[in-house]
């Protein structure tokens, strides 16, 4: 059973709304779009786990995409926990091609594609802190459960390499058509929680998770200034649509859309952290000048809103 559904990383969205709102020969445009292809690439990796994780059985598997906690000291976010009656279980999935070869001596593994080889760290360790992050949460709510993790392997084309002595990679790194086998082989002898304390820790993990939040622009140290404002057409991404008559025109292509701005306030969202916004800074960023239209707007959006008519300020309502 899910719990938690997989969604698209705020990192992407984050990008994708910056990619759109900056000028085609910006000089940070290569880095950030090279970004983007790679988590673009692991998330698909993860939808190919996902595939396999629906044949579990509902009722004996509870299943967290994405689920990032605090244990006390930092946060750690796990790509797949599977909480079960006798375990808990990690899954750090990765998505690479070519030969990998996993190397004992230096504690990392080596990617040999077309393009060469390029070294990452050791993803058993990165799995294993976060083996760690989750025992203590567990702890600091009385709850003891073994923990285990597994490292998957999204593309069964991707070659696994490493040397004899290296048996902790044989038991922990695998392709992802053999996860389900691997997964029904660990059940425990006796179950150490039941259908009562699983639900109250899903309860306890929905309630403590909280998303990664990211200043996208500080991060690529971009001005605010840089940013082209205006509503993007989606048919021919011309960033000059006007608002006529009850919906938004494209100049170019003569595209109509009602709800243009609806894409444009949630770029203004993701690019400026979700930061309120005012009736006067949507006007700017929309390119309006009828306060009574954007105001118009805004309500028919239904966002969350503080203060009173005359100073209302609006907040985002994704939950990302």
């Amino acid at each position: 059973m899910i719990i938690k559904e997989r969604t698209i990383p705020i990192r992407i969205q984050k990008n994708e709304a910056l990619l759109r709102r900056l000028p085609k020969d910006h000089i940070k445009r290569q880095e950030m779009e090279e970004d983007l292809r790679k988590r673009w690439a692991g998330y698909r990796g993860e939808q190919a786990v996902d595939y396999y994780l629906g044949k579990l059985p509902d009722k004996d598997f509870l299943i967290f995409h994405g689920i990032r906690l605090s244990n006390g000291e930092y946060f750690f976010q796990i790509d797949t926990l599977i909480l079960t009656p006798y375990f808990a279980l990690i899954l750090e999935i990765k998505n690479y091609s070519g030969t990998l070869y996993f190397d004992p001596t230096f504690n990392q593994w080596i990617q040999t594609t077309q393009m060469g080889e390029k070294g990452y760290p050791c993803p058993i360790e990165q799995a294993n802190q976060q083996k760690q992050g989750l025992k203590k949460w567990l702890e600091a709510r009385n709850i003891s459960i073994p923990i285990d993790f597994l490292v998957i392997i999204s593309k069964p084309s991707t070659i696994l390499k490493t040397a004899h002595v290296n048996t902790p990679i044989l038991q922990k790194v695998l392709h992802v058509q053999f996860i389900l086998d691997k997964i029904q082989k660990m059940k425990y002898k006796d179950p150490l929680l039941n259908t009562k304390e699983l639900k109250r820790i899903s309860r306890l993990m929905l309630k403590e998770h909280k998303p990664e939040t990211l200043d996208i622009l500080t991060f690529y140290k971009i001005h605010p200034t840089e940013i082209i404002t205006g509503v993007i057409c989606s048919n021919c991404m011309s960033i000059q649509m006007t608002k006529c008559y009850g919906s938004w025109i494209c100049p170019e292509c003569k595209q109509k859309d009602p709800h243009a701005h609806v894409r444009a306030v949630d770029d203004y969202f993701l690019l400026f952290n979700d930061s309120p916004l005012s009736n006067q800074k949507f006007r700017d960023f929309l390119h309006l000048t009828s306060p009574y239209i954007a105001n118009r707007l805004l309500l028919s959006m239904n966002l969350p809103f503080t203060g009173s008519r005359k100073d209302r300020i609006y907040h985002s309502s994704e939950t990302r």
